[in-house]
C-alpha cells in the first residue's frame, strides 16, 4: 500500500475527510508527544498537550500554507501549548541565596494569604490587559491567548504584518507600564502587612 503524501492528506481533512485528519494524528502522534515531554517534563502534561495541540491543528487546518513540513508546523503549535501551559503555572523567585523557583500552586494549601495574592495577581493582570486600548487589546489577545502567528493576526485583523507586529510592541509597553503603577489593591495589601 502506498503511503498518502502529507499535502494530500491536508486537502482531505480541509475537506472534512475525518480519516484523513486520523492518518495525520496517527502519524505524528509521537513525534509530538516527545515533542510535548521535553518542553513540559511530564508524561501526563504531555499527553494532554498533545491532544490539545492536535485538536489546534485541526481548527486552524485552513492556515497550514505548505511551506514547511507538517511535522514543523504541528510542532510549532505543541511547544506553543506547552509555553501557554508553563506560562500559566504561577512562579514564586525565593530570596537568592535560596536559589529556587517554586510553583506557588503547591505553596498554596500552606498559606492562604500567598493563594489569594495569587488570585490577585490574576485580577490585575485581566483588568490591566482590559483597559488598554481595543486595536493594542485585540491584537494581545489573539497572539497570546490563541496563539495566532503574525500573519494570520494580520489576515483576521486585515493589516500588514509590520503593522501588527508595531501594535503588539506598542500593547506590551502600555501593558508593561500600567502594570508597573501601583494598584489600590495592591497598596491595601501591603497596608496589612
Amino acid at each position: 500500500m502506498v503511503e498518502v503524501p502529507d499535502a494530500e492528506l491536508v486537502r482531505r481533512a480541509r475537506g472534512g475527510d475525518r480519516w484523513a485528519y486520523g492518518e495525520i494524528v496517527e502519524r505524528y502522534q509521537a513525534s509530538i508527544i516527545r515533542r510535548a515531554q521535553a518542553v513540559l517534563h511530564d508524561p501526563e502534561a504531555a499527553q494532554d498537550a498533545a491532544q490539545e495541540a492536535f485538536v489546534r491543528a485541526y481548527a486552524y487546518l485552513h492556515s497550514y500554507d505548505g511551506k514547511h513540513r507538517l511535522y514543523t508546523w504541528l510542532a510549532r503549535i505543541v511547544t506553543n501549548v506547552c509555553l501557554s501551559q508553563l506560562s500559566g503555572r504561577q512562579w514564586q523567585t525565593l530570596p537568592l541565596e535560596h536559589a529556587l523557583l517554586v510553583p506557588t500552586e503547591s505553596m498554596d494549601e500552606d498559606d492562604p494569604e500567598l493563594a489569594a495574592l495569587a488570585h490577585e495577581r490574576e485580577q490585575i493582570l485581566q483588568q490591566a490587559v482590559s483597559g488598554l486600548p481595543s486595536k493594542y487589546r485585540d491584537i494581545l489577545i489573539l497572539r497570546y491567548w490563541h496563539d495566532l502567528a503574525y500573519e494570520e493576526i494580520a489576515r483576521r485583523t486585515e493589516q500588514s504584518i509590520g503593522a501588527v507586529k508595531t501594535q503588539l510592541h506598542r500593547a506590551r509597553l502600555q501593558l508593561a507600564e500600567s502594570l508597573r503603577a501601583p494598584t489600590p489593591a495592591l497598596l491595601e495589601w501591603d497596608a496589612k502587612r
